[in-house]
């Protein structure tokens, strides 16, 4: 079937499009032969359809929407990101334009590569690279987050961790790198283990970590402070490590820096004290510097 009413510009929408159709209203009057790798249906088959249904459902109500969106010829819509119901691990990215008579003529891209490497790009600008862990600027907007949060409800409370990984220089100076790696590893591990997954650890770099919890009493960051060192026990392989743990409540009258300098203050005493724990299953494959 040819579409109703074309023009060039319409071929060459067509030809530069991995996937286009013609609609009237939502109902399809022609399509290309790309846009059956999405749907699932031969481009004959689609024809007399409801545009729509192609979709999946829970992005029907915005397709709809968009589609609605552009009546007066020359009109356009989108990008709008759409999931094909055959095909809903997909990503297309869609743009509808009016023409007359009210035909709508609709091209859509396969996008679903370009999101991933974004959302990899993303992860990688915001994690650390060695534990996986947030880095300090995922935990500045995460924690800047959680004050809006004790402003809208003044009753939350926030409570910030500092964690210093004791040990680790000696462990890199005898086991090598590798080793010391390993070690950041498994406490960054431990660390998130000990936690709720609404709370969040954070590695600031080096042998420092930090974890964020919310609308808890003090008690429980009493609680979660002996945990913590509680959880890196157990010595192998000749490595000794302890971790010292210091902690200050969020008050929003200050800065972040300065609430972290409580925290640090509190585990330097902590430090002090000589708590002493060790931590399992760090073996060195030999020195690597």
């Amino acid at each position: 079937m040819t579409p109703h009413g074309t023009s060039p510009d319409w071929r060459a929408l067509a030809a530069g499009a991995p996937a286009t159709a013609l609609l009237l209203g939502s109902t399809v009057q022609w399509a290309s032969p790309g846009l059956a790798e999405f749907v699932l249906i031969d481009p004959p088959a689609l024809v007399g359809t409801d545009a729509l249904d192609l979709v999946l459902a829970a992005d029907r109500p915005r397709a709809r929407a968009a589609l609605s969106a552009v009546r007066e010829p020359g009109q356009r819509s989108g990008p709008l990101r759409l999931r094909p119901a055959a095909r809903p691990e997909v990503r297309l990215e869609l743009v509808a334009r009016a023409r007359a008579a009210d035909h709508l003529v609709v091209a859509a891209w396969d996008v679903s590569h370009r999101l991933a490497v974004e959302r990899e790009l993303g992860h990688r600008a915001s994690h650390d690279h060695l534990t996986g862990l947030p880095n300090r600027a995922l935990l500045a907007d995460r924690w800047g987050r959680s004050r809006s949060r004790v402003q809208a409800d003044p009753a939350l409370a926030t409570f910030v961790l500092l964690c210093d990984v004791d040990g680790l220089k000696e462990v890199n100076d005898g086991l090598g790198h590798r080793a010391g790696d390993a070690l950041l590893v498994e406490v960054a591990r431990r660390l998130a283990a000990e936690v709720r997954p609404s709370d969040t650890v954070a590695r600031l770099g080096g042998d420092e970590f930090v974890v964020l919890v919310e609308a808890v009493p003090s008690a429980h960051v009493e609680a979660l402070a002996h945990r913590l060192r509680r959880s890196i026990a157990v010595v192998q392989a000749g490595v000794h490590v302890r971790l010292s743990v210091g902690w200050a409540a969020d008050d929003l009258t200050r800065t972040t820096e300065a609430v972290l300098a409580e925290a640090e203050a509190r585990m330097y005493e902590d430090k002090r004290a000589g708590r002493t724990v060790d931590l399992p299953g760090i073996h060195s494959t030999g020195p690597h510097a």
